[in-house]
């Protein structure tokens, strides 16, 4: 994914999770609107651990030490941080659900984009 791409998704992902916030806020008020935005960063730094340990373990210079580390930040560390937000009740479980599917959701529709823009550019 060229750099052009990689920042129309993160814009598409960073608008979602604006307006899913501000409609949840709007509706349900500020705990709630914690959560969607919790929800949406949590995924995104949990995809972001696993791009980096597949890079570590499948790219040009794999290394075992590498895909441990990020096995180490992405499971224990990012689900014991998830683990006391949910069990301190800081935000809502269903708000953060919602962020979570936000991100996916926008990755979804960045892809879907990128496809119909490059089967556009076949058929010419």
């Amino acid at each position: 994914m060229n750099e052009k791409a990689k920042n129309n998704a993160a814009r598409l992902i960073a608008v979602g999770l604006t307006i899913a916030a501000l409609v949840t806020f709007m509706g349900f008020g500020a705990h709630a609107a914690a959560g969607v935005i919790l929800g949406g960063v949590w995924n995104l730094a949990s995809l972001w651990c696993l791009t980096r340990m597949l890079q570590a373990w499948l790219g040009p210079n794999p290394s075992q030490r590498r895909v441990i580390v990020w096995l180490l930040v992405k499971f224990p560390l990012l689900y014991a941080a998830i683990f006391l937000v949910f069990h301190t009740r800081i935000v809502s479980f269903q708000a953060f659900t919602a962020g979570f599917s936000v991100v996916l959701v926008g990755a979804l529709a960045a892809i879907l984009i990128r496809a119909r823009q490059s089967m556009g550019a076949a058929k010419s």
